[in-house]
């Protein structure tokens, strides 16, 4: 049976700069050797390879891949590239991802803090702030998920980065 390429992506809550894709491909073709993956953002960034190719090398031996390199949210086209042995593309799969465990972390951080001062939910300015910060993770997401639309949801992400960044402004 020929080889339906298929993968998943997904961050840990504990470590939140990674992620990690996994090769789900079903069926088997015997002249792959290895694989290639690529992560683009928004703005056609390669985030993968190392200055000379615009990928990385990714074992057919190794279901899965870490990526430790996020130091925010970010949407994400994923290219993987299964290859034969003279280096010709047999199969590729190629979809949009949103990364965004870090921004929901740095939110359930804030849940947390209203522990500490439950008064504050009471404060017009942060109530909007908090909703305003959901919102943008939020519409990150969905932007990538129904509209596979990077560029908006990294619009998004990038609003929801500042916040967080800015925690003593907005929070």
């Amino acid at each position: 049976m020929a080889l339906t390429p298929a993968i998943t992506v997904s961050q840990s809550p504990i470590t939140p700069t990674n992620f990690t894709v996994t090769d789900v491909s079903t069926g088997s073709d015997g002249t792959i050797v290895v694989r290639h993956i690529t992560v683009t953002d928004a703005f056609g960034n390669i985030l993968t390879g190392d200055g000379t190719v615009d990928y990385d090398v990714w074992l057919l031996a190794d279901d899965t891949i870490t990526f430790t390199f996020l130091t925010e949210d970010v949407g994400v086209d994923i290219l993987v590239e299964w290859l034969n042995i003279s280096g010709g593309v047999v199969v590729s799969f190629d979809d949009t991802y949103p990364l965004s465990e870090i921004g929901k972390q740095f939110f359930f951080y804030l849940l947390q803090l209203q522990g500490l001062k439950p008064g504050v939910y009471m404060d017009t300015n942060y109530v909007y702030n908090l909703a305003m910060y959901w919102v943008n993770i939020t519409a990150g997401d969905h932007a990538v998920t129904f509209g596979n639309d990077i560029a908006s949801a990294q619009n998004c992400y990038s609003r929801e980065t500042l916040m967080r960044q800015k925690q003593a402004d907005f929070f």
